[in-house]
């Protein structure tokens, strides 16, 4: 049985996938107000591409989600300024990507996006291109994957390989970049709008900046496209400082948390937009979903992925519906999952580990490897066996610098702060 279906939602309100490019998302992006202000300023500014960071779960990606789709109804609306269209997919760049793949994924994309928004498009006064090409894609089975150097079309109950030179793989880039070129001739007239995420796949931010160097020329700078690219702990920082990226990217933009007071906003946005009853049930007080916020360090996906982990556990049991009875019962649960998670983790951390822990807690939960005499270490390969054990335990991320291996930055994750909420209140 779905217990959200039997509390009166259509859809479970805790689900931790980036917010939509839709209507969806605008209503559910809470507290974001003057992020979202940059965002459209720099997309508004080609040809630089925009760069966002951010801790991880803190809502990167639904920031740069509804902030693209706000320009693009702005568009809609008025008729005026450019047309920024959000792709209908968003990247990930990993250490075993295939470069030339991961191109043609993206122009993949861009060419669907394009069919896809074509009639929305048209009634706005912006004449789309009615080349023979995009006619044959329009009207015709769409490419779905490339082998072999041929794309596959699939239409209806049969698939058929495509042999002419219009459809191989350079053909294939020339004519999508035909299309932009056609829609927007200028800088000035709008692009579709793609966004690179969680771009700490990459590891290391060597790895990032050799990784977008060799994108540069054949993505990042291609007439038609808006690059946002989006990443966690330096990383951008650390990009943004590469020669050969000089004048391509826009500086960082920075996104904290959401503010503690707007967190019950959150919560609030998700039960209205989600609920299919008039007054459905949620066994979660507003000032407990709030606290749940604070103690993950403003973690939002954290935040909404233990919301949901409490609401399968009172589910078992005895629903509370006064507040008091709420609260008690969250108290409860919060501290078995606090509990639970830091007897796993005592398996796998020593009690010197346990101490630099607790001392970076207590300091706000982030620091380098330059910092070691504030934990009482003489030296970094002193501190370094600890920070190890914190992190394969998960309590502790790290990025490095590899240009600069002093530039790293340590901080503990929402499991960690989770743990440390036990080691605090435990007995």
């Amino acid at each position: 049985m779905n217990i959200y279906r039997a509390w009166g939602y259509g859809t479970p309100p805790f689900q931790t996938t980036a917010l939509p490019a839709n209507e969806l998302g605008q209503e559910l992006l809470v507290g974001r107000d003057a992020e979202l202000q940059k965002l459209k300023v720099q997309l508004h500014h080609p040809p630089k591409a925009v760069t966002v960071e951010g801790a991880n779960g803190v809502g990167k990606t639904s920031l740069v989600n509804v902030a693209a789709y706000s320009c693009y109804v702005d568009f809609l609306k008025s008729g005026e300024g450019p047309l920024l269209i959000p792709c209908a997919q968003t990247f990930q760049l990993c250490d075993d990507n295939d470069v030339e793949a991961f191109i043609d994924s993206v122009y993949m994309a861009v060419g669907q996006t394009l069919i896809d928004e074509a009639e929305a498009i048209q009634p706005s006064g912006r004449n789309l291109p009615r080349t023979q090409s995009i006619d044959r894609w329009l009207n015709s089975p769409h490419v779905t994957s490339y082998q072999a150097g041929f794309w596959l079309l699939s239409g209806g109950r049969s698939t058929e390989t495509n042999t002419s030179a219009g459809f191989q793989r350079s053909g294939f880039r020339k004519e999508i970049r035909s299309w932009l070129k056609d829609i927007f001739a200028t800088p000035e007239d709008g692009g579709v709008v793609c966004v690179i995420d969680n771009m700490e796949l990459l590891q290391t931010s060597a790895r990032a900046r050799t990784t977008l160097e060799a994108l540069r020329d054949s993505l990042l700078t291609v007439p038609g496209l808006r690059w946002v690219l989006c990443g966690a702990a330096g990383i951008i920082q650390s990009v943004a400082t590469s020669p050969r990226l000089e004048g391509v990217l826009h500086a960082p933009i920075d996104v904290p948390g959401v503010d503690d007071a707007l967190a019950t906003r959150i919560l609030d946005s998700r039960v209205r937009a989600f609920a299919v009853k008039k007054e459905p049930y949620i066994p979660l007080h507003k000032a407990d979903f709030e606290d749940l916020y604070n103690l993950l360090n403003r973690n939002i996906r954290s935040t909404l992925s233990r919301a949901d982990n409490y609401c399968l556990w009172v589910s078992e049991r005895a629903h509370p519906y006064s507040e008091e009875e709420k609260h008690e019962v969250f108290l409860h649960w919060l501290t078995l999952e606090s509990s639970s998670a830091l007897d796993a983790a005592r398996t796998m951390v020593g009690q010197r580990a346990w101490r630099l822990f607790d001392e970076v807690s207590r300091c706000g939960g982030e620091f380098s490897p330059g910092d070691h005499k504030d934990f009482g270490f003489n030296s970094t390969p002193a501190m370094g066996p600890h920070v190890r054990d914190l992190e394969n335990a998960g309590l502790l991320t790290s990025i490095q610098d590899d240009a600069d291996r002093r530039r790293k930055t340590i901080q503990i994750t929402s499991k960690g702060w989770l743990i440390a909420h036990a080691r605090k209140n435990g007995p």
